[in-house]
C-alpha cells in the first residue's frame, strides 16, 4: 500500500473516531432511554411519499395498497386518501409542526383529530413533547397512539451505530421525512418495505427570481389541478429564511446520502426496501415496476 493510501486510511480512521466520540456524547446528553416503537404484525409495509406520482400509483394499483400496512407522512391527514386508505403509522419529523402555527400545521393537526376513526400510531421525536398540541393529541382522540423516538443523529463507526439504531437510541440523519420513515419502518420490524410517491424532482422546479431569491414549485399528489406558482424556498414551514442555491444542493446531497445509509441498515436488519415510485430520482434502492396484471407480493 502506498504512503498516500496509508495516510488517507489513517485520516479516515481518525475522523471516524472523532465522529463516534461526538455522537456518543450527543446520545448521552440528548437521547431518552426506554423509547419504544410499535411492533409489526405483518411482514411488509408501504411508505407513502407525498410526491405527485403517488396519485398515479393509487389509481393504477389500488388493490396493492390494501395488502400491506401503510406509513404516511407530514400533511397526509388533509387528503381524502387518509380516510380511504387508513394508514396504521404516521410519521412527522419537521420541527415546524410543533414550533410553528401556520395553516399547514393547523390543518394537519385538526384533520388528524377529526378524521382518525381507527388506530393510528403517530411517530414523532421527543422534541414534539414541547408542543401542547402534540402532547394533547391522544386526549382529543384516543385512536391516536403517540410514540416518541430519539432523533439523535449518529455519525461514526457502523458497528456501534447499528447497535444504537436497533435500540432506538440514535438515528440516521433524516434530512427528509422519508429517510426517517424508512428507518422507523425497519425498527418496527418490517422485512419488506415498498416506497411510493418519492419523486424527489425538486431540482427540476428550482428558479431564481430577479431578487436572487431561490424559489420552488411545491408539488404534492394532493394539490389541485391549478398550475402551482413558484414560491420562495424556505428552510422550514415555521421559518422565514430562504435557502441559497449552495445550501439547496447541499441539502439534497444529505437527503440522497441518507437513503444510501438506510439501505445499508436494511441489509444489516436482513430487510429489503423497494422503490416502486412511478417517478423517482432515488438510486439507493432496488427499483420495481408494478404491472396492472401482476402485483402480488
Amino acid at each position: 500500500m502506498s504512503a498516500e493510501k496509508i495516510a488517507g486510511s489513517f485520516s479516515t480512521f481518525i475522523n471516524q473516531c472523532a465522529n463516534t466520540f461526538v455522537s456518543l456524547i450527543k446520545v448521552i446528553l440528548k437521547s431518552k432511554r426506554g423509547s419504544t416503537l410499535p411492533i409489526a404484525n405483518t411482514p411488509s409495509c408501504i411508505v407513502l411519499g407525498n410526491g405527485p406520482s403517488l396519485k398515479t400509483s393509487l389509481e393504477k394499483y389500488p388493490d396493492f395498497f390494501t395488502k400491506h400496512a401503510l406509513v404516511c407522512v407530514n400533511s397526509f391527514s388533509i387528503t381524502e386518501e387518509y380516510t380511504t386508505l387508513k394508514p396504521t403509522y404516521y410519521v412527522i419529523l419537521d420541527p415546524g409542526f410543533w414550533y410553528g402555527d401556520s395553516d399547514v400545521v393547523t390543518n394537519t393537526i385538526d384533520s388528524l383529530i377529526k378524521k382518525t376513526t381507527w388506530t393510528v400510531y403517530l411517530l414523532v421525536p421527543h422534541l414534539a413533547k414541547q408542543s401542547p398540541k402534540f402532547r394533547e393529541l391522544d386526549k382529543h382522540n384516543p385512536n391516536i397512539k403517540i410514540n416518541y423516538f430519539n432523533y439523535t443523529v449518529y455519525k461514526g463507526f457502523k458497528s456501534i451505530g447499528y447497535k444504537l439504531y436497533k435500540h432506538n437510541i440514535a438515528m440516521i440523519q433524516s434530512q427528509n421525512v422519508l429517510v426517517g420513515s424508512l428507518f422507523l419502518a425497519l425498527n418496527i420490524g418490517f422485512k419488506e418495505i415498498y416506497l411510493f410517491g418519492a419523486d424527489h424532482t425538486w431540482h427540476e422546479t428550482l428558479y431564481v427570481n430577479d431578487e436572487n431569491i431561490v424559489c420552488l414549485k411545491h408539488l404534492h399528489f394532493y394539490d389541485g389541478k391549478e398550475k402551482p406558482d413558484y414560491r420562495p424556498f424556505y428552510k422550514g414551514i415555521h421559518l422565514k429564511e430562504t435557502f441559497n442555491m449552495y445550501e439547496v444542493f447541499t441539502t439534497f446531497a444529505k437527503i440522497f446520502y441518507g437513503y444510501m445509509q438506510v439501505n445499508e441498515y436494511a441489509e444489516f436488519r436482513k430487510a429489503k426496501i423497494y422503490n416502486a415510485s412511478e417517478v423517482s430520482y432515488i438510486d439507493a434502492f432496488e427499483r420495481i415496476k408494478l404491472s396492472t396484471t401482476n402485483y402480488e407480493s
